[in-house]
């Protein structure tokens, strides 16, 4: 070996050892990174033994990656429900506190038998009408809480879909950088596939993304379900996030790529959480709500008392902005629950009398068919017991609220209803809380193959002061013998 190709083998290793340094150093500085894969430097031996970088290589494990992606979307899609159903607590009320709708009813009740014990006492009476104001306004505040959940829920979707076509858009930049370096052969392109797998990673947390890599390199992305999220550039994504969210209707549509959305299928991620929670938990409760509101405008109503009855049931102690009119029987009247009230015929506030309570004649002063104390006496309580039975009275609910529609009573299907939240509460906390421990040992699996390992780094930088080491002595040595050769032709 000539003392020339020793020296430039020397000299290009330390060039070599020099890049393969950076290149650990980025490693190193990465290390917290968990979008960042960890990176080796591909070096290749050349004519009489040097060496020289030809690229920078990430490690790729397409497999745990692909679970990493879904295990963050259900995460993702978990999370979004249970916070969504958290914010409704107080439909669902505090034992202690009494709030809930079945819980007022509770104390209407409680209030009609203290007065049906002294119908005689008006302070008995105002406490019915003051326990029947709670329970109106309760269900007004209920309602109107759903709705602006609902309507919270649907503005928090329309900037997750924002910002999904803005990482979409990200996507299809830095795509084209890979896709046209790979065409050209460039192997220092790791550092944008980092790049692409943390945006694929952030979509992962807003839709059920799949990749599909072509043989250039190029990314496709598409929904569980199969729509076509992304193929050389982003697919239309339409929603109008302006629409308003009306009581009993589904909230405004979604298409991906021209196909809709369907609820609960195939979108995944925070915008199929908020989906699910809008248009299916929040929907279905504010459809409850209204259903006790009817419940209770029916079993409040009064009827003719007269022994040949002509004149139709109208609300009596309970009534809604259709009123006197009830609403029909065994349907949903949508965003009833947040026009229900106390007639003002039984309210002295408003030029009632308090003893409408207890004798009839609330729907229609003017009628004397629904008096049903028609000796007027002052220890007459047969209309306050009456009412006590009715609120315990069977009735047939809509099924279309996503309860059982076996008939009961209002108070039970409160009851019901307060229940069913609960349990939505409890399921989808559990539910986030294990999809939260299972993406974090996805994501940790893929880390700790393809991520890097501060031990294997070290490891690797110091055989690269060792090979340093070595060519500065074996260049050491070659100047030494120039000197020698030099010394002797003097």
């Amino acid at each position: 070996m000539s003392l020339t190709l020793a020296y430039n083998i020397a000299r290009s290793a330390l060039t070599t050892s020099a890049s393969r340094a950076n290149v650990v150093s980025n490693n190193v500085a990465n290390a917290d990174n968990p979008d960042a894969a960890r990176k080796t430097a591909l070096v290749a031996t050349g004519v009489g033994g040097t060496s020289h970088l030809v690229g920078i290589a990430g490690e790729v494990d397409r497999a745990l990656f692909d679970r990493a992606l879904e295990s963050n979307a259900a995460k993702s899609q978990a999370s979004a429900l249970s916070q969504v159903l958290e914010q409704l607590a107080a439909v669902a009320g505090d034992p202690e506190a009494g709030g809930s709708p079945a819980q007022l009813i509770g104390g209407l009740k409680a209030a009609l038998q203290t007065a049906s014990s002294a119908s005689h006492d008006e302070a008995a009476l105002q406490g019915v009408l003051t326990a029947a104001d709670a329970l109106a306004r309760g269900l007004n505040a209920a309602s109107e809480l759903n709705q602006r959940v609902r309507s919270q829920t649907n503005a928090e979707l329309g900037s997750s879909i924002t910002e999904l076509r803005a990482l979409l858009e990200d996507i299809e930049d830095v795509n084209r950088v890979i896709v046209g370096g790979t065409a050209l052969g460039d192997t220092n392109l790791a550092d944008d596939v980092d790049r692409r797998n943390g945006l694929v990673r952030s979509i992962s947390g807003l839709v059920d993304v799949r990749v599909v890599m072509r043989g250039d390199n190029n990314m496709t992305l598409y929904l569980a379900n199969g729509v076509t999220l992304f193929e050389t550039s982003p697919r239309d994504i339409a929603f109008d996030a302006s629409a308003p969210v009306l009581p009993g209707q589904p909230g405004p549509g979604l298409r991906i790529d021209g196909v809709p959305a369907q609820l609960g299928v195939g979108v995944g991620g925070k915008i199929g959480g908020l989906m699910i929670a809008r248009d299916n938990e929040l929907f279905k409760l504010g459809r409850q709500l209204d259903e006790i509101a009817r419940g209770l405008i029916v079993s409040t109503a009064e009827s003719d008392q007269s022994s040949a009855a002509t004149l139709p049931d109208l609300a009596g102690l309970l009534t809604y902005g259709g009123g006197p009119a009830l609403p029909p029987s065994g349907v949903v009247v949508d965003g009833l629950a947040g026009s229900i009230r106390v007639n003002a015929n039984a309210d002295p506030a408003r030029g009632g009398a308090l003893n409408r309570i207890r004798d009839g004649g609330i729907s229609d002063p003017g009628a004397p068919g629904y008096n049903y104390n028609g000796t007027s006496g002052l220890a007459f309580n047969g209309r306050l017991i009456e009412l006590i039975d009715s609120l315990a009275s069977t009735q047939q609910f809509d099924p279309a609220t996503g309860l059982a529609s076996s008939p009961g009573g209002v108070q039970q299907y409160a009851s019901t209803s307060a229940g069913w939240l609960n349990e939505q509460r409890r399921t989808s906390s559990e539910v986030d809380e294990n999809q939260a421990v299972l993406a974090d040992r996805a994501l940790g699996a893929w880390q700790s193959r393809v991520g890097v390992n501060l031990d294997t780094e070290l490891a690797a930088l110091i055989a690269l002061e060792r090979s340093y080491q070595a060519s500065t002595r074996l260049i050491s040595s070659v100047n030494s013998m120039f000197d020698s050769l030099l010394d002797a032709t003097r």
